[in-house]
């Protein structure tokens, strides 16, 4: 796991720099460091990471703050994150967990809780959900959390992932659901959405990878009840 790619997102250069050192004092080398929304997203557009150390209040200047940053970030990439924070209250941890984390860590820190917990979360990566199926011979292996949405299409289904490609599988929109209801929403007789991915909805359309999709009226109701506990942007 020590090849990983991780990103640290922190304001605070000494911290940073800290964060970095006790990083590579336990062999992960290739450790970016952002200071502020910009440069993390800059970061983005040419490196995938595996694991982001989010802080969440990303400083005085700054329009959205970390928590926030991770869900915009998740619009179009996979990774795993732990909030490195000096926020404990209530109202910023229920925040935080509406975005499944895997991992928070309160400051100041230890070098031992910032080892345990980037650990911890790397080993999560080899047991994320995938889709394995096989089309016109071709066996393809697909991480449920890079699929933004799923349309049917004949006897097919068109599987889009969140980097836009399209794959596509015998399997039924009904049998995928059953499989991973606790991931996506049936929005339409002909389209499930992941619901980790949803950008935005209106009375007819969802946004998904920037996509509208439409909203049927008769899932309308169970839509809206699945989301409430959502929180995106």
């Amino acid at each position: 796991m020590k090849n990983k790619k991780i990103l640290i997102v922190e304001d605070e250069q000494i911290i940073a720099e800290n964060l970095r050192l006790i990083l590579n004092e336990y062999g992960y080398n290739f450790v970016d460091v952002a200071m502020d929304v910009e440069e993390t997203e800059a970061f983005f557009k040419n490196t995938s990471y595996d694991l982001v150390l989010m802080d969440i209040n990303l400083g005085e200047t700054s329009i959205i703050d970390g928590i926030d940053l991770i869900k915009i970030l998740l619009q179009e990439h996979s990774f795993v994150y732990i909030y490195v924070t000096a926020n404990a209250d209530k109202k910023t941890i229920d925040k935080a967990k509406k975005t499944s984390p895997v991992g928070y860590i309160i400051k100041p820190f230890i070098k031992t809780s910032i080892y345990a917990n980037v650990e911890m979360a790397l080993s999560t990566l080899n047991k994320q959900q995938v889709f394995n199926h096989s089309y016109k011979g071709r066996k393809q292996q697909i991480l449920i959390s890079d699929i933004a949405y799923i349309a049917a299409d004949g006897a097919y289904i068109k599987i889009i992932t969140l980097d836009n490609k399209t794959h596509f599988s015998r399997k039924s929109l009904l049998d995928f659901y059953d499989e991973f209801p606790e991931m996506f929403i049936r929005v339409h007789k002909s389209n499930l959405i992941n619901k980790h991915h949803l950008q935005s909805y209106s009375s007819q359309i969802v946004k998904v990878n920037n996509e509208d999709i439409p909203l049927g009226r008769m899932y309308k109701q169970n839509f809206l009840d699945q989301i409430k506990d959502l929180s995106f942007l």
